[in-house]
């Protein structure tokens, strides 16, 4: 009887209504309702907060046209989620929840307000974003044509993102004077522009969050501030694959136009950064990297730039360096795709296997000495570094390389043919291998521990093994860090063969082969072993005689 008390008097304390505003009868004694009202002026972003535990925010946009037919709000905010809805009983039909999320509100009555409504019901002060932009019948309607989405029109974005892949999906669009879906001329009226914007590497911070988000909410700064990554028509999937970069924020935009009026309007952007910003959270960014690859990383740079100056010199040392990359690159897509093993214990697992390699490796030189041959996996190691820096530029983003067939053809012709037009010159291969792959090891090494993005030259191509990332889109975020580092990476390179070049100047082209050297000096010994006894024997014989006399 106490509890009913209770109940009926917090109740009579609150606007039932807004208790009742989730629409399904639920009551949760912990959300305030308020009235609270903010009015936007449209086409201009709005920085904000909102208070924990606050509902039945109303966000309205007066003052309008009378040409606006309708009108796309959103709401960004960046580490919790928020509901936004139509109408004040959130119904699921009228209804989104998300971090980047929008609604489209139809202007019933020419130049009458709009307003929806947001509900925050976390127990947390939360920095949101909000914008209203307008647009007139002649305007296509992002996610008019909505058949996946909760929503007849759905002018979001939804995104599921692994450490590997970053899927976007979106819902197509109507013509602004609303026609049938499956219309031909709708079909082929429209067609959709996609955009993708890096943020400031290694800034996690609502600030830059906010200012990339704001770059992005109309057509203009889209197209200004993003970089163009594919044009879809209405034959085309709507959901697109990007390469994940874990903690490198990446914003994805839409744009729809409407070829015959010459018109457009853009979706509500969404943005990622392959991770979860909330710290403690399962896949949280502050867990990105673990002990066992970075010390590994570390180990390989000190080896690398080692084998950049000295690599041709210690050939057996070279031999043993490119049988463990060749493994390593091999086995650590296989074990993470066909076992259920942890991060480092296929790491683990992926250097016991290189050292396996490049032990067998150096056996192939000891027992054959055939410098032709040894050197097959060092080309092969510099020709897929080299076919890997070629498809980290723009070419690797070609359309008709997004297949599996093509791309591996490709790939392995680059190889094959670096590899036979080197192999002839095999000192020069070998001095080009070690300074070019060891100066790189060193400087993925660095770049390991500044966050940057040039592991992803090679990291890349190994993702290519994992399933549907050959139809992704490969684009990495190339910054400063990035400029640096290459040019790091290109005096190494360089300093590294004009050194082995100058020191190798007066040697033979390559060491004596150890098996050689080893069956020439168990001859000699052999040799003179023989050399002694019968000398010692035509002693003995002499003595032998003169004892008779």
């Amino acid at each position: 009887m106490r509890c009913l008390v209770v109940l009926i008097i917090i109740c009579f304390k609150c606007n039932i209504v807004e208790c009742l505003s989730t629409g399904r009868g639920s009551l949760d004694l912990n959300i305030k309702s308020t009235s609270e009202q903010y009015e936007l002026v449209a086409n201009q972003p709005l920085l904000m907060q909102i208070e924990a535990m606050e509902t039945g925010i109303i966000i309205k946009v007066a003052n309008l046209s009378t040409s606006i037919t309708f009108i796309i709000f959103q709401i960004h905010s960046q580490r919790l989620t928020l509901t936004l809805s139509l109408t004040n009983t959130y119904n699921y039909e009228s209804t989104v929840k998300g971090n980047n999320i929008g609604l489209i509100y139809r202007v019933a009555t020419p130049g009458s307000a709009a307003m929806v409504y947001l509900n925050n019901t976390h127990n947390a002060t939360v920095d949101v974003l909000l914008a209203a932009f307008t647009y007139t019948a002649n305007d296509p309607i992002p996610g008019g044509c909505s058949l996946e989405f909760p929503q007849e029109e759905a002018p979001y974005l939804k995104l599921q993102y692994s450490h590997v892949l970053t899927t976007v999906d979106f819902q197509l669009a109507n013509l602004g004077i609303s026609k049938d879906c499956e219309d031909s001329v709708t079909k082929n009226s429209l067609e959709y522009d996609i955009y993708l914007y890096f943020l400031k590497q290694n800034e996690l911070g609502a600030e830059e969050y906010f200012s990339s988000l704001i770059k992005l909410l109309s057509i203009d700064s889209i197209q200004k501030f993003g970089r163009k990554i594919h044009s879809l028509h209405h034959s085309e999937k709507t959901s697109l694959a990007f390469s994940s970069y874990p903690r490198k924020g990446a914003a994805y935009a839409v744009i729809v136009r409407d070829t015959t009026l010459k018109t457009s309007a853009a979706y509500v952007p969404i943005l990622s950064y392959s991770c979860d910003v909330i710290e403690g959270s399962t896949n949280s960014c502050a867990d990105i990297g673990d002990v066992v690859g970075t010390v590994v990383t570390f180990l390989i740079g000190l080896l690398g730039l080692f084998m950049c100056f000295f690599g041709h010199r210690f050939f057996k040392t070279e031999m043993f360096f490119v049988g463990f990359l060749a493994m390593l690159a091999v086995s650590l897509p296989l074990f993470e795709l066909g076992t259920q093993l942890s991060n480092e214990d296929v790491i683990v697992t992926g250097i016991l296997l290189g050292v396996l390699s490049g032990m067998i490796w150096i056996l192939v030189w000891v027992c054959l000495g055939i410098p032709v041959v040894s050197l097959l996996l060092t080309g092969g190691v510099l020709g897929y570094l080299f076919a890997s820096l070629i498809f980290f530029t723009p070419f690797g983003s070609l359309d008709s390389l997004r297949n599996g067939v093509s791309y591996s053809m490709v790939f392995m012709s680059i190889i094959l043919f670096l590899t036979a037009f080197l192999l002839p010159l095999n000192k020069l291969l070998s001095i080009a291998a070690t300074s070019l792959v060891g100066s790189y090891s060193f400087t993925v090494s660095i770049d390991q521990f500044t966050r940057g993005s040039l592991s992803y030259i090679v990291l890349n191509s190994i993702r290519h093994g994992y399933n549907h990332f050959v139809e992704a889109f490969v684009y990495t975020p190339f910054q400063t860090n990035e400029i640096v580092l290459s040019v790091v990476w290109g005096i190494l390179s360089i300093s590294g063969a004009v050194f082995q070049v100058y020191r190798e100047r007066n040697r033979p082209p390559f060491p004596p082969p150890p098996y050689r050297t080893w069956r020439t000096y168990v001859q000699a010994t052999r040799e003179l072993e023989n050399s002694s006894d019968e000398e010692s024997h035509g002693y003995n014989s002499l003595f032998q005689i003169m004892l008779l006399r």
